[in-house]
């Protein structure tokens, strides 16, 4: 066999291996992304959808929920912008050649402020959807609230190996 019937034998080999590396890679992403081929839901529409679907509410009490929603994303935002500028002025702190550990301090204080105040605005607002509920919906949202730190906590980096 010469050199270049070899080397056309190696480069289709090579060809038809990638193809094939591609077309698996491809297929099995499209088994493993959360929504398939559709995009994620729009900001909140996730929480939102599982909430209505999950406690069953009927249109008046979606026009409830959603009155509820508006309020609660509203000083959500707030108070995540706060915690955003917070981590800002903390971390510049490390800028300089010696950093103020009483400021840091003063600043790590307002975060966990502003951390109490978010999960504090979270749990009524929990309250508040539990209120609308009907009777016959508190089993519902019982096993709802068993879920909550799961589906609505903060989502961290995954835990290290060791």
């Amino acid at each position: 066999m010469n050199r270049t019937k070899l080397l056309t034998i190696a480069v289709i080999g090579l060809l038809l291996l990638n193809t094939g590396t591609l077309g698996m890679l491809l297929l099995r992403g499209a088994e493993h992304h959360p929504h398939g081929d559709m995009p994620p839901p729009p900001r909140g529409e996730g929480p939102k959808r599982i909430i209505m679907e999950r406690l069953h509410f009927d249109e008046a009490q979606r026009r409830q929920y959603e009155a509820l929603i508006d309020g609660h994303r509203k000083r959500s935002d707030e108070l995540h912008e706060a915690s955003r500028y917070l981590h800002k002025e903390l971390y510049s702190l490390l800028a300089a050649d010696t950093a103020d550990k009483a400021k840091a301090d003063a600043l790590i204080l307002q975060i966990a402020e502003n951390q109490k105040a978010t999960d504090n605005l979270n749990f009524d607002h929990f309250q508040q959807i539990k209120a609308i509920c009907r009777p016959e919906q508190l089993n519902d949202f019982k096993e709802l609230s068993e879920e909550l730190s799961e589906l609505f906590g903060p989502k961290g980096p995954p835990p290290r190996e060791h």
